[in-house]
């Protein structure tokens, strides 16, 4: 090891053997050498679990542990139950993801620099066959006390009314203190509960935190989901949607800036409205015409997603934003399903 740091990346690994090789084979490369990747089979039924066992032997530093499915974000706390003692942090990599070359370094770089719990990067988006579509970039900074309390971490929450200024919930690119994870016993909960699993962790850590630093390294390459919005139609999408809203609303409870997480929230929810009538379009859902705006019009009368839109400061929005909140609250269901058919949202 060229440092103190002992770095554990926990790969959650579920019928990837297309993409996995080449996650792996990027953390293996890196310039700083990372202490141990650990390989959490989540009951893959294709060749991932074999892949994992072959490249566990191939590499010293590679391990595997298999276990049976119950997603992402238990998968990822098998991970953290398996962490050897050595291990001083943790990373957490998708196995269709990719780290670029040096990202390691750079955010080892910052620890060490700044003394900070967590360090956050940016991401470049990408699509199936890898091709950039955009990039997401942080500012080199270092919060701590109030500021980081009051003006960082909300962002995490979404953006502000008039602002784009979001930090991704994501747990990836990002490198976490295992001692803060372990003094709190932090966890994930499931994904199919909760539909935004990272935001809860990342939330609970960056509590934990006494200092936070932020680089402008763009290191991490995320692959967009070929099996997510745009091809496949969850029906409990809605609710699950409003569920995890209460749920983070009860995260967010007595937290120094509490008035502003429920706005950033909020703002968030809308943003996950558009996702759910972006689903109800014919050829996500295979629904009729019909069908579909009856069912965004039921979405958009719901008396608890009303009440939601009636305490917000919508007038802080922009043009676009602005229109898509008040043709919900009309609930203009041909209007929307039309603007989600030709791709405005």
């Amino acid at each position: 090891m060229n440092s103190a740091l002992k770095i554990t990346v926990i790969i959650p690994v579920y019928n990837v053997e297309h993409y996995l090789e080449r996650c792996v084979r990027s953390i293996l490369e890196q310039s700083y050498s990372v202490f141990e990747i650990l390989l959490v089979d989540d009951g893959s039924t294709d060749g991932s679990g074999e892949l994992c066992e072959r490249l566990s032997a191939e590499n010293d530093c590679v391990r595997t542990v298999h276990k049976e499915n119950a997603g992402l974000g238990f998968a990822r706390n098998t991970g953290l139950n398996s962490l050897r003692s050595e291990t001083t942090h943790v990373m957490f990599v998708d196995s269709d993801d990719w780290l670029e070359p040096g990202m390691v370094a750079t955010f080892v770089r910052a620890i060490e620099d700044t003394g900070a719990d967590c360090v956050l990067g940016g991401f470049t988006k990408r699509d199936g066959e890898g091709n950039s579509q955009f990039e997401f970039k942080l500012e080199d900074a270092v919060w701590e006390g109030n500021e980081l309390a009051m003006k960082f971490i909300p962002r995490v929450c979404g953006s502000a009314p008039e602002a784009s200024d979001s930090i991704p919930m994501s747990a990836w690119s990002s490198l976490f203190a295992k001692t803060n994870i372990d003094e709190y016993d932090l966890r994930f909960p499931s994904e199919r509960e909760v539909i935004s699993e990272d935001f809860v962790f990342k939330f609970m850590f960056l509590r934990t935190c006494s200092k936070v630093a932020t680089t402008s390294c763009v290191g991490y390459s995320y692959r967009t989901n070929l099996s997510s919005l745009t091809t496949s139609y969850r029906p409990d999408r809605f609710e699950a949607c409003l569920y995890f809203f209460d749920y983070a609303l009860r995260l967010v409870a007595n937290s120094p800036a509490e008035a502003d997480c429920v706005l950033r929230l909020t703002k968030t929810l809308f943003i996950y409205m558009k996702m759910c009538i972006s689903q109800e379009v014919s050829r996500v859902s295979g629904k009729s015409r019909h069908d579909a705006c009856s069912a965004i019009r039921k979405m958009a009368g719901d008396q608890r997603l009303l009440r939601v839109i009636d305490e917000y400061p919508s007038k802080r929005l922009g043009f676009a934003q602005r229109a898509f909140v008040e043709l919900l609250k009309r609930r203009a269901a041909n209007v929307l399903y039309m603007a989600a058919a030709l791709g405005f949202f």
